[in-house]
């Protein structure tokens, strides 16, 4: 058997709870208050959420990946990686136009961000 001396304060706990005879009641209590909050929390099957991102499309026809990465992509992802509110850039370039998509942080108005961008440039 276990000497009552060498036990820390968790074994302690555990022979109090072992040993009392509420333990059954407090598990029961849990049980049900666990059951009532998973019956009170709302569900959606299909949540809505919304994602504060945007998406840049600029097209120079004629020019190559190489070149509109160069000259478009690169710049832009720079400059919206400056505005406030902004969490992540990425943008990938194709034959006649390149795209930049921004990813604004969660809570973040993106029209006000980018329009105090808009005015301040």
């Amino acid at each position: 058997m276990v000497d009552h001396a060498s036990l820390n304060s968790a074994g302690r706990l555990a022979r109090a709870f072992i040993s009392s005879k509420i333990t059954a009641l407090v598990m029961l209590a849990l049980t049900l208050a666990g059951l009532g909050a998973l019956a009170v929390t709302p569900r959606e099957y299909n949540p809505q959420i919304v994602v504060p991102a945007a998406n840049i499309i600029v097209a120079k026809p004629g020019a190559g990946p190489e070149e509109i990465h160069a000259l478009v992509v690169k710049p832009l992802e720079a400059v919206m990686a400056s505005m406030s509110g902004v969490d992540h850039t990425y943008g990938y370039a194709t034959s006649d136009f390149g795209v930049v998509t921004v990813q604004f942080k969660v809570g973040e108005d993106q029209e006000r961000a980018a329009w105090s961008r808009c005015t301040t440039s």
